[in-house]
């Protein structure tokens, strides 16, 4: 036995019930079969990120699932009558932030992107630059590149009374050295023509994007995403930032006006150190977060300042209004 993986597929058989890692190394503790290396005060918090990466690295053909936050179980199980029909309902593993979508993703022509570099514009500009150009195409991720193209995608605010949700990217959420353990207000979704439909063409899919992701990362349902526009996300603005590499990438922002009764339970969610950010006042420690997180805040930040300026100055003038008509 010799790697952390075959520690915990023998004690999860031996036991046959979902476990934490501290528990199944307590029990491997027991039963003498830790390799002496392995040996340490913190041993479970690598067994921890070890099953959490295989879960999310290999997806449906992981030999383990989650049953809650920190629980684990052999896929085996499944199968299995003797095992509690309670433990048998996965949890979703976090879906990986960064994962293109393979063969059919949307690219857009690498000279509409390097016009937007760290700048923003309408997606009305944007759609009919592309579209008289017709520079949105559909291919592998790989062959973008060399083709003169730039990967899309959608990033999903959740916006709420001037605030904006933010969170920190988990270690095993983004493998990015720019995004990885930094500050966050968006859901990234990589665009791809299965996004598109009859009725979504001239946003590129964009809202049904966000929708999806923000179905897997909130644990929604599709019921908070009426079909009333007043539900749905609606597309910001579009900018281009550099990728992994030094590549370009068109990411289209979208604003979504969250309902009341929604608030992010980390426990459920699995999202790290969740909170809602003010957006009337500058933040002070913006190099904490990611780099589309920074332009997107600085955006929304001075949009909210310039309402509330405008508010006032309409306040104002009306109660001068007031105040003459009362004179005369």
């Amino acid at each position: 036995m010799s790697t952390y993986l075959d520690i915990a597929k023998n004690v999860l058989r031996a036991n046959r019930r979902p476990m934490s890692a501290k528990s199944i190394l307590n029990a491997a503790y027991d039963a003498g079969v830790v390799p002496s290396h392995l040996y340490g005060k913190t041993q479970h918090k690598t067994l921890q990120a070890r099953l959490s990466e295989d879960i999310l690295h290999h997806r449906e053909t992981s030999a383990f699932y989650r049953t809650e936050p920190g629980q684990f179980a052999l896929v085996e199980f499944l199968e299995d009558p003797n095992i509690a029909e309670e433990w048998k309902k996965k949890f979703p593993a976090r879906r990986r932030t960064r994962d293109l979508k393979k063969y059919n993703a949307l690219g857009v022509k690498r000279s509409i992107a390097l016009a937007l570099h760290n700048s923003t514009t309408s997606f009305g500009n944007f759609f009919s630059q592309t579209v008289a150009d017709d520079a949105v195409v559909a291919m592998h991720p790989d062959l973008m590149e060399d083709r003169g193209y730039c990967s899309m995608w959608t990033f999903s605010v959740v916006h709420k009374d001037n605030q904006v949700l933010a969170y920190r990217v988990g270690q095993y959420r983004d493998d990015r050295d720019a995004f990885a353990n930094k500050r966050s207000i968006g859901f990234p979704g990589a665009l791809g023509a299965d996004d598109l439909s009859l009725f979504s063409e001239d946003s590129f899919g964009a809202e049904e994007c966000a929708i999806s992701v923000l179905q897997q990362d909130l644990d929604l349902s599709l019921a908070a995403f009426d079909r009333s526009d007043s539900q749905r996300p609606k597309i910001d603005s579009v900018m281009a930032v550099s990728g992994l590499g030094g590549n370009l990438e068109l990411v289209i922002v979208l604003l979504w006006n969250c309902p009341k009764w929604f608030e992010p339970v980390t426990r459920r969610l699995s999202l790290n150190n969740p909170e809602w950010l003010h957006l009337e006042a500058r933040h002070n420690n913006i190099e904490d977060f990611e780099p589309w997180s920074v332009q997107v805040l600085e955006r929304l930040t001075e949009a909210t300042r310039r309402a509330n300026i405008g508010n006032s100055q309409d306040y104002h003038s009306t109660i001068g209004v007031s105040e003459i008509r009362a004179r005369e």
